[in-house]
């Protein structure tokens, strides 16, 4: 999770999927990258404010997870590249599938500035879910679901009719 509106959305898809059997469980992980020069999905620097509001999004989306499917889905954060350390962590931990937000770039800006996405996609140990940002008029899993939209969804709506 990065604090995106995608990973929002992609935990929000976690959660609806965790709800539908009693068993599963949701791992968050957030990769601090400490020498990265971009974050958040963004292609322009974090000043240390917007670094600490991406932060408590994340745990206010985490806290929202936890209140729908309780102790199932636990948080961390780990430190390095993220592209190694989430392959790492999904080896290491015999998951059965990641689910991750996508930024939906293409062409030379995806060229320039990579794709975590792309790479897991093509790396990961087991099948990846990827959830685009929300907006457009598509309906997502988590709203046909439980015919309500994700957090991000919501989010994104409300600010459209302020």
């Amino acid at each position: 999770m990065d604090g995106s509106d995608a990973s929002t959305s992609a935990l929000q898809h976690a959660v609806a999927l965790a709800e539908e059997n009693d068993t599963t469980t949701i791992d968050v992980i957030h990769v601090h990258a400490p020498h990265s020069r971009f974050s958040v999905g963004s292609s322009a620097p974090l000043a240390p404010e917007a670094e600490a509001e991406a932060r408590r999004d994340m745990l206010a989306a985490v806290e929202c997870a936890k209140q729908k499917i309780g102790d199932r889905v636990t948080f961390r954060t780990e430190e390095g590249e993220p592209l190694v350390k989430l392959l790492e962590i999904a080896r290491d931990g015999h998951y059965d599938l990641i689910v991750m937000g996508t930024h939906g770039r293409s062409g030379r800006l995806r060229t320039l500035l990579g794709s975590v996405a792309d790479g897991v996609i093509r790396n990961a140990p087991c099948p990846v879910l990827t959830v685009r940002e929300p907006g457009g008029e598509y309906e997502s899993f988590a709203e046909r679901v439980h015919h309500v939209p994700s957090v991000a969804e919501a989010e994104v709506e409300a600010a459209v009719h302020r």
